[in-house]
């Protein structure tokens, strides 16, 4: 069966001043709870894409299979790092989507940490102003401790190998065989599974690819939209280094050093 072989281009919509952030208090746009990061670089690599016919993707179409690195910076997609050639199926309906990304982030911007300081990427200190903290910032590579970030399980990825987020959309927090102690998301309206494999390399996210597609109608769809949207605070986050921080495996060693990380964001994936 010969596949089409089509582009998904792939862009990041901004919805504040600040590339991909959203500062708030309540995750809705006019609350804005304090200053949003600042991101001037976010990129990592997609190494699968896969599309799915039900949540645990057990018999799974693989749409890509290689590395491609997806970035932004302070005014919209890197060039070359924007799109990536697929093989598109020619019959089936795919529901969801799960992608395969690489545990290695490359961060570069500043923000301002709970405590009135700024941070910055490259940097473990706190600075007082927004000007020296952006003066300092460095493009990074970030990785989390996934067995610690993902404690919790999801109810068939066992706790350290899985996590769940429910949507706040109809049926969202019913998905058979799944469970999560975490509240429904006040912003995502698609649930999202994480869960990774044994080791600290890869992450691979589920959620809704929304449509139903039927990619044998003889139609292809002009747009796919992947479920995720961004979190209540912005693309980046900064805490410091303490026990908790260590514990939900943002941390390393609980040093009071400022940490920059990567939080929320929205995808917007096209067919063209």
């Amino acid at each position: 069966m010969k596949n089409i072989q089509k582009l998904f281009a792939i862009s990041f919509l901004m919805l504040s001043s600040s590339v991909g952030a959203w500062c708030t208090t309540d995750g809705e746009k006019d609350s804005p709870a304090f200053e949003c990061s600042t991101v001037d670089h976010f990129g990592f690599n997609i190494s699968a894409i896969a599309f799915c016919t039900d949540w645990s993707c057990t018999t799974p179409f693989n749409a890509f299979t290689g590395s491609q690195l997806i970035a932004i910076n302070d005014s919209g997609t890197v060039d070359g790092a924007d799109e990536i050639a697929v093989n598109l199926p020619t019959s089936g309906t795919y529901g969801y989507i799960r992608l395969q990304i690489d545990n290695d982030f490359k961060l570069n911007g500043y923000g301002k940490q709970a405590t009135n300081s700024w941070c910055a990427t490259g940097s473990s200190s706190t600075y007082a102003t927004e000007a020296l903290a952006k003066a300092v910032a460095t493009k990074v590579s970030y990785m989390f401790q996934l067995d610690k970030y993902f404690r919790a399980g999801n109810g068939v990825d066992a706790a350290g190998y899985g996590e769940i987020e429910y949507g706040y959309g109809t049926g969202q927090n019913n998905i058979p065989g799944y469970s999560t102690e975490n509240a429904v998301s006040p912003v995502n309206e698609f649930t999202t599974i994480y869960r990774r494999d044994d080791g600290n390399d890869d992450l691979f996210m589920t959620t809704v690819l929304q449509g139903d597609y039927d990619f044998g109608s003889g139609k292809i769809p002009s747009t796919i939209t992947f479920g995720i949207t961004v979190t209540k605070y912005s693309s980046f986050d900064q805490d410091l280094a303490d026990e908790g921080m260590v514990n939900s495996g943002k941390a390393t060693v609980a040093d009071g050093s400022c940490i920059t990380y990567p939080t929320g964001f929205l995808w917007d994936f096209v067919i063209s």
